[in-house]
């Protein structure tokens, strides 16, 4: 990895192992993909975002002096035309003035490179920054939107007289659905309720337009010696409804 000379290799890591940190004992799922992402120096938008959400700028500069990503590539975040719109409105959601005037004022046109040595899997890896839903088996413990899922279909059949054969005559999706890797049965799962769970606007839990129930924010708090008092640590986003904490692209899809 190379470092840009404005940006202090030492403060680097050192800001890098502190949202580490943070998102540790926030969620570690997001700690797992975003150190990962911290690994194969992919510098992508997710990253990006919490080095903007932790106020921690040498993150943002030293991905953007290394060319290390196309700020005005399309953002994931739908509500946004670029990567770059999506992290100034964060910067500025965060009053930080700073890095909204820094990433408004760098020369737009930078040449990207961008090396899969230095991680074999990133192809695999930049696949999964996208929104995939999730519904487990409980055999296999596959993800069945990866592996496929079954559904049935109910055909009734009468005889007709002027073919002189049955003929279908009337057919419905059945609601039973099974895993296509193993075959066995999802309990409480439905055509319709998986089909549900391909929206990012739902909750991959209860299945629930997020829109209409509604997020809940949680902030952690943590006990802080200097001022003998509990200080705000991390902000994690729940579904209203179920509980069910928000992925990774759902946070970044509502802007949150």
């Amino acid at each position: 990895m190379k470092t840009s000379d404005i940006v202090n290799l030492d403060k680097l890591n050192e800001d890098i192992e502190s949202i580490k940190k943070i998102l540790y004992l926030d969620s570690p799922d997001l700690w797992i993909d975003f150190s990962d992402k911290i690994e194969c120096n992919n510098f992508d938008e997710m990253v990006l975002f919490f080095a903007i959400k932790y106020n921690y700028s040498s993150i943002i500069k030293h991905a953007v002096e290394n060319n290390l990503i196309d700020l005005d590539s399309p953002s994931r975040n739908k509500t946004f035309s670029s990567i770059r719109d999506h992290l100034i409105s964060i910067a500025n959601k965060n009053n930080n003035t700073e890095i909204s005037n820094y990433l408004m004022g760098i020369n737009e046109d930078v040449e990207i490179e961008y090396s899969s040595e230095e991680c074999p899997n990133s192809e695999i890896k930049e696949e999964n920054n996208s929104y995939i839903p999730e519904s487990l088996c409980p055999n296999c413990n596959s993800n069945v939107f990866n592996t496929g899922y079954t559904v049935s279909e109910e055909i009734t059949y009468k005889f007709s007289k002027e073919s002189n054969k049955a003929i279908p005559t009337s057919n419905k999706i059945l609601d039973s659905v099974s895993c296509s890797n193993c075959g066995t049965t999802l309990k409480g799962a439905s055509p319709s309720s998986l089909e549900s769970l391909c929206t990012v606007q739902n909750c991959v839990s209860c299945n629930l337009d997020l829109t209409t129930t509604g997020i809940v924010d949680k902030v952690r708090m943590i006990y802080d010696k200097e001022s003998n008092g509990f200080i705000n640590s991390n902000t994690s986003y729940h579904c209203s409804n179920c509980d069910k904490e928000l992925s990774t692209y759902q946070i970044e899809y509502f802007n949150l």
